[in-house]
């Protein structure tokens, strides 16, 4: 009897319901593959086991108001925004193809290579064009089933992926994955139809991944949406999840100017400031040890700690501020 091949193109640009979806499907969805095409405004997306402060402009990120969310699968740190189309594959789990991903990356190569993109294969996971990355995945197998998932650039904004995938240049240590830096590029301009829209590439690609398999269109009944809504709520947009499961580390960051001589270093355990020692010139050796003292517990966000240094270093502030991050 054939499979269904069932498709799904979210209408929410949410990366937090998207995730919560796609984890939905994958927990209670156990027979039939599914394909699940969305896309997120303006977020960023960490891997599993990444540390959110070694991959990410923290104090940019805030104050564009710009949210970071982790998956649910390994690999790196991603930048997402309405020119970049995610796709996520569920089907049953086959022992022997886990350690390849052609089986997945295969059909979009070629589909894409029939609309005239010449992208190809690079290291295990990677989709290229020109030597540039397009396209990065990541997967997971979970009783007897894989999760296979991915971005493609399509017309994505650069200038701000590079903005807020640029981490701090302080020193950090840590036991985190971490990401691999790549140049990037977007397929918009390869098309042999110069009229593609995102539109009619999910249709290409979803057409590309069933493979000839008779495609369904998926829709959730009122208890799955419910239970989407509240993962998306109480996980997926939670401090706890998206921050706090970066692993403990060490955080240090000095200036050797005379003018503002300062070292910094901080012990962060669950996203919060677990140690701190600030060492400022010999005239605010006080100051330095109130403001420790103040940030002792605190939730390590820029925001947070820029409102408490107004309070303690005054016109100082912001300079201070820049070597905690």
């Amino acid at each position: 009897m054939e499979q269904s091949f069932k498709v799904m193109k979210t209408n929410s640009t949410d990366i937090a319901y998207n995730l919560s979806l796609e984890e939905y499907l994958f927990e209670h969805e156990k027979t039939g593959t599914y394909l699940l095409l969305w896309k997120n405004q303006q977020s960023i997306i960490v891997g599993k086991y990444q540390n959110v402060y070694e991959e990410v402009n923290i104090p940019a990120i805030e104050q564009a108001q710009i949210p970071v969310v982790r998956r649910n699968t390994g690999g790196g740190t991603v930048f997402h925004d309405l020119g970049n189309l995610n796709y996520s594959y569920i089907t049953d789990y086959d022992p022997g193809s886990f350690a390849g991903y052609d089986r997945f990356i295969g059909p979009l190569i070629k589909t894409l290579n029939r609309l005239g993109v010449p992208a190809e294969k690079k290291k295990h996971s990677d989709i290229v064009v020109c030597g540039k990355k397009i396209s990065g995945s990541a997967q997971t197998v979970k009783k007897g089933r894989i999760l296979h998932h991915g971005t493609l650039l399509f017309d994505a904004d650069l200038l701000g992926l590079r903005k807020f995938l640029q981490p701090t240049d302080g020193h950090i240590e840590s036991k985190a994955v971490k990401s691999v830096r790549s140049s990037v590029t977007n397929i918009k301009d390869y098309f042999t139809d110069k009229g593609m829209t995102l539109q009619r590439l999910e249709d290409e690609l979803a057409e590309g991944l069933a493979e000839g398999a008779r495609m369904e269109e998926l829709a959730l009944e009122k208890a799955a949406e419910e239970a989407v809504k509240k993962a998306a709520e109480e996980k997926y947009s939670s401090w706890d999840w998206n921050f706090g499961k970066s692993p403990d580390f060490t955080f240090c960051k000095e200036s050797r100017e005379s003018k503002y001589p300062v070292r910094v270093q901080l012990l962060i355990r669950k996203g919060y400031i677990a140690e701190c020692q600030i060492r400022l010139k010999g005239s605010e050796e006080e100051k330095a040890e109130l403001i420790e003292e103040r940030l002792q517990n605190l939730p390590y966000r820029y925001e947070v700690l820029k409102q408490v240094l107004k309070l303690l270093a005054g016109s100082e502030s912001e300079k201070l501020l820049y070597y905690l991050f």
